[in-house]
């Protein structure tokens, strides 16, 4: 049984591919990490198409101050990985 409804599913990939578009690195991580955060959103209760895409605006934001602090393997530290 899926968690989401399908209009959700719909709008958190919309999310994902929007927030995706704008990465300075575009990574499986870095997807995933969205992905994460979008998930977490939505387990919340945030599930309007509005929401979902702040969400992924948020984790955009602090993907790009990793990189703008450690640019090698930025990634790793955003994800809790040393």
């Amino acid at each position: 049984m899926l968690e989401f409804d399908t209009n959700v599913l719909a709008f958190m990939t919309a999310a994902l591919e929007q927030t995706c578009k704008k990465l300075k690195v575009d990574t499986p991580e870095t997807r995933k990490f969205v992905a994460d955060r979008l998930i977490a959103s939505a387990k919340r209760g945030h599930k309007s198409m509005a929401l979902l895409t702040e969400a992924g605006e948020e984790a955009l934001a602090q993907l790009d101050a990793a990189v703008d602090v450690s640019p090698s393997h930025w990634w790793r530290k955003v994800i809790g990985i040393q």
